[in-house]
């Protein structure tokens, strides 16, 4: 038997193409079936009948809470107002009673009480079914403004709140501004008021002062002085912690030497310059 094993095959009889194309061939099995036009309009029409009778009873429930005596607002709960007085609660809420509590205004209410001095800010919530809530965040004094034409409680923003009240005032330190415009509700308009501000902060840090016997003249920050026990302290715009040192080794020594000073200047920088007050007979 004859042997191919090593026959060689002449080129003409080889193939060029060795690589075999597979090609997908897509087969449309005929036309998909969908819903038909009246299953469609059907659904649609069902669509739109669930959705107004959904929002027909909403607003036939909105009705009936919004007339119903069971939502009618029977009373407000108030905290946080020590300084309102009754007549002014009931300004701010006082219309609330008898009306149903999805149709009163609470932004009117807040705005009515955001008027008033002492409030500092305020919080209104409804309370079903029939009550209100008012959290009042009122304003704290800081100090007495003296304006040269009346003495006002301010706040440590320079709000005026009222005018001096004594039980209010008894342990407060005194800024006086000159001719100053003081309005209840109202920043006071003065440069200076900050840097007062900044002084009784620091002069609080240090101790040893009687806050009620403290005045702060503010007419402006380069002027700043304060008088305490008869004796005015010149101090000048910032560096307050230094200024105040400085004081208290100068009171120290006319202390143990037994003087009498009418004014300490300190606005110049590592040195103060101090007026003594001749003794009696000399």
């Amino acid at each position: 038997m004859r042997d191919y094993k090593n026959v060689t095959v002449p080129g003409s009889y080889r193939t060029r193409v060795l690589r075999t194309n597979v090609k997908r061939a897509q087969t449309d099995c005929g036309p998909r079936r969908g819903p038909s036009g009246l299953m469609t309009a059907l659904v649609r029409i069902m669509t739109v009948v669930l959705v107004s009778g959904g929002c027909y009873l909403v607003w036939t429930g909105y009705q009936w809470a919004a007339h119903s005596e069971t939502f009618q607002v029977e009373g407000v709960d108030v905290t946080g107002a020590r300084h309102l007085s009754k007549d002014e609660l009931q300004n701010i809420a006082g219309a609330f009673t008898g009306q149903s509590i999805f149709k009163i205004s609470l932004d009117e209410a807040v705005l009515r009480a955001r008027a008033l001095p002492w409030v500092r800010d305020v919080r209104l919530y409804r309370r079903l079914p029939n009550r209100i809530s008012m959290t009042v965040s009122e304003r704290t004094p800081a100090a007495v403004l003296d304006s040269g034409r009346g003495r006002y409680l301010i706040d440590e923003e320079g709000v005026v709140i009222v005018r001096e009240v004594v039980s209010d005032a008894q342990t407060l330190p005194t800024i006086a501004i000159g001719n100053c415009r003081a309005q209840p509700g109202h920043a006071v308009d003065s440069g200076a008021l900050t840097e007062a501000f900044a002084l009784l902060t620091e002069i609080a840090h240090r101790g040893g002062w009687r806050a009620a016997d403290v005045t702060i003249r503010a007419n402006s920050a380069e002027t700043l002085a304060v008088v305490y026990g008869g004796h005015e302290f010149r101090v000048g715009n910032g560096n307050y912690g230094e200024k105040l040192r400085r004081l208290g080794e100068i009171l120290s020594d006319v202390q143990r030497r037994g003087l009498t000073i009418a004014y300490v200047d300190l606005r110049a920088e590592r040195q103060a310059a101090v007026m003594v007050r001749a003794k009696a007979g000399r």
